[in-house]
C-alpha cells in the first residue's frame, strides 16, 4: 500500500492581526523598567511630538503649522511652494488658524490628536517609535536607516531623500521621504496591528518566522521577550538579550497613562 502523503503547514511569516492584538493587551512591563520608559516617554516622545505630528500632516498633505526645524530657517516654511510638492501650493493656514505661526496648536487639537487621529493619518506615535528604533531619538539621522543628514542615505534604502536638493537635510524632509518610500500614506486603517506590523517590518519578521519567538524590536522589556536576538546581520544568538526597550511596550505604556490609545480594528 502506498503511503498517504501529510501535507505540511507552512508556518505564517509574520503573526495575525489577533496575535498582536492578544500579545499587546496581555503585555505585562517589566516594573524594574517602568521608570526608564516613562522617562523616555516625557523627555524623547512627548517633548517632540509636535515635530512627529507635523512630520504626519506633511505626508497627509496637510499644511505647515510651524516651520521645518533644522536648515532651514523660517523663511522656507513660509514660501508660497510646497518642498515635497512643488505642483501644490501651501495654502494661508497660518493666518486662518494661528495669527502667530510660532504658537502651537490650541489644547483641544492637541489631546483630540491622541485619540481621534484620522484613521487614514499615520499616527504621530508611530513615527517617534521608528525614530527611536532607527535614530535613537537623533535629529540628526535619516528616519530611513539612521545614517547622517549631512549626506544621502548610504545604507539601504541609499541615495535618500529626494527632495529636490542636495545635502544637508532637515529630519523633516527625509522623514516624509522615508514614509512616503514605504508607502504609508497608503494606508487608510492605523489600527493596533498596523501599527505593530509595521514597526516590526522595519526590522523584520525573522524572529517569527525562524526562531518563533516575539521581536524583541517591539517586546523587549515586558514578559512578552525572554531572550534570543540578532547580534547582526543574519547572525541570531539565542542566548542574547536585547537592552533597547520594544516600540510595543513603549506604546502599552503610553496607553496605561492615557496619553493615547491605538484602535484595535
Amino acid at each position: 500500500m502506498k503511503k498517504k502523503k501529510t501535507l505540511k503547514v507552512a508556518k505564517p511569516s509574520q503573526p495575525t492581526d489577533l496575535e498582536y492584538i492578544k500579545m499587546f493587551d496581555n503585555c505585562v512591563i517589566d516594573t524594574t523598567k517602568i521608570g526608564t520608559i516613562d522617562k523616555t516617554i516625557d523627555d524623547q516622545i512627548n517633548a517632540n511630538k509636535s515635530r512627529y505630528q507635523d512630520i504626519s500632516d506633511q505626508v497627509a498633505g496637510k499644511n505647515f503649522s510651524k516651520p521645518l526645524a533644522g536648515t532651514f530657517g523660517l523663511s522656507s516654511a513660509l514660501q508660497t511652494t510646497n518642498r515635497f510638492d512643488l505642483s501644490q501650493p501651501i495654502a494661508s493656514s497660518f493666518a486662518l488658524f494661528n495669527q502667530n505661526p510660532l504658537q502651537p496648536k490650541s489644547l483641544f487639537d492637541s489631546a483630540f490628536s491622541n485619540f481621534a487621529l484620522g484613521s487614514g493619518q499615520i499616527p504621530w506615535y508611530f513615527i517617534a517609535c521608528a525614530h527611536y528604533l532607527e535614530c535613537s531619538f537623533d535629529f540628526k539621522k535619516h528616519l530611513h536607516n539612521g545614517d547622517s543628514l549631512n549626506g544621502y542615505t548610504v545604507r539601504v534604502p541609499a541615495n535618500r531623500p529626494k527632495v529636490g536638493h542636495g545635502p544637508p537635510f532637515t529630519f523633516e524632509e527625509s522623514a516624509v521621504d522615508a514614509l512616503k518610500l514605504m508607502k504609508f500614506h497608503e494606508i487608510s486603517n492605523w489600527n493596533l496591528p498596523t501599527v505593530l506590523r509595521k514597526l516590526e517590518a522595519y526590522n523584520g519578521f525573522g524572529y517569527y518566522k525562524y526562531h518563533s519567538i516575539n521581536s524583541p524590536y517591539l517586546w523587549s522589556y515586558s514578559d512578552q521577550y525572554v531572550k534570543g536576538k540578532y547580534v547582526s546581520d543574519g547572525k541570531f544568538d539565542a542566548e542574547a538579550v536585547s537592552k533597547q526597550m520594544g516600540a510595543a511596550v513603549i506604546l502599552k505604556r503610553m496607553e496605561e497613562r492615557t496619553l493615547i490609545y491605538i484602535p484595535r480594528h
